[in-house]
């Protein structure tokens, strides 16, 4: 196995902190409307995002700095959220931009703004002040993106859905998968963890059957890992490519799971809406088996760093920046 990078033989710190400092899918693109404003939660965190009427997208804390009233009952104003207790507004960056009957050189509060790009069919909104690190650029720019709605994994934390993508024996024992080479496991960067595989199909089932058709029975994968809360996975199939950029968020129940697919374009028109519905298939078909059994699951580290790939995850996991607001936790 190939591995660049230093890791540490133990973690400094737990492994699981409540909020990374990273960037999280907060919906899809199209759930949110010029002119709409919807509340949004990060594990115990409230924001709420709206979309200005020329139709950016921004993220600001929940509470109005003022006295408190919540922002998703205000109203979109052009490029401002309207506070629905005294009308003060806030731009895209917190700033109070009217205040009415406020005197004119009263200082006016500001409210936290946080960091949002619209990426591959999803809003990525970046937990913290300061982008630590630039949003994935997954797949190639001809591709085509759908979101799909979230999904709850119950009781379960981001870390152990996450090594299950990793996991190589799961991909061997339950999706009938064999390697034709070693893995090949990589950190680029601090906050990048890249694992490749090829892979041939064991399994007999309809889209098993379809997957070793569309590639020949030679199937390159390339997972990559970008802050412990955003995992791409790029397939290519020989005759075709394919990608899927899953987003993870901790809530009340679980960990919630935004999953949105690509395809390659269609010369003829309307295939590109069929081939991300068969790329959507084949990937909920291959995931519809791992997300189920993790509610409720107790993940335990020690037996997971016997495994040289799971090891390499857990330290990355290790080394992530904390949200500074959780450190007295």
């Amino acid at each position: 196995m190939a591995v660049n990078g230093a890791a540490s033989a133990q973690p400094s710190r737990h492994l699981e902190p409540v909020r990374l400092r990273s960037w999280y899918a907060a919906c899809p693109s199209e759930a949110l409307r010029p002119g709409q404003v919807r509340e949004w939660n990060l594990g115990g965190r409230e924001l709420v995002l709206f979309r200005t009427r020329t139709g950016q997208a921004q993220a600001l804390s929940a509470h109005c700095p003022h006295l408190g009233a919540h922002l998703a009952r205000g109203t979109v104003i052009g490029e401002h959220l309207r506070c629905p207790l005294h009308h003060l507004c806030f731009d895209g960056s917190g700033t109070c931009r009217e205040a009415p009957g406020w005197p004119e050189h009263a200082r006016r509060p500001t409210q936290r703004a946080f960091p949002v790009v619209e990426r591959h069919g999803t809003l990525l909104v970046f937990n913290g002040p300061v982008v630590l690190f630039p949003p994935p650029q997954v797949g190639t720019p001809e591709l085509r993106w759908r979101a799909a709605p979230p999904v709850t994994v119950k009781a379960c934390t981001w870390l152990p859905v996450v090594a299950n993508a990793f996991d190589i024996e799961h991909l061997r024992t339950v999706h009938l998968r064999e390697l034709r080479e070693p893995p090949s496991v990589e950190r680029p960067d601090a906050f990048t963890l890249r694992l490749h595989f090829v892979s041939r199909v064991t399994g007999t089932a309809l889209a098993d059957r379809m997957m070793k058709a569309l590639s020949g029975d030679h199937i390159r994968v390339t997972l990559t890992l970008y802050g412990g809360t955003l995992l791409s996975v790029e397939s290519d199939l020989g005759r075709t490519r394919s990608a899927l950029l899953a987003g993870f968020r901790p809530g009340p129940e679980g960990t919630s799971v935004l999953l949105s697919f690509a395809s390659p374009p269609s010369p003829l028109p309307g295939l590109t809406r069929a081939r991300l519905a068969l790329s959507r298939w084949l990937y909920t078909s291959f995931l519809h088996r791992d997300l189920s059994v993790l509610e409720g699951m107790r993940f335990q580290p020690a037996a997971a760093r016997e495994d040289p790939v799971l090891r390499q995850l857990l330290d990355f996991a290790a080394q992530l920046p904390e949200d500074p607001d959780d450190a007295h936790a």
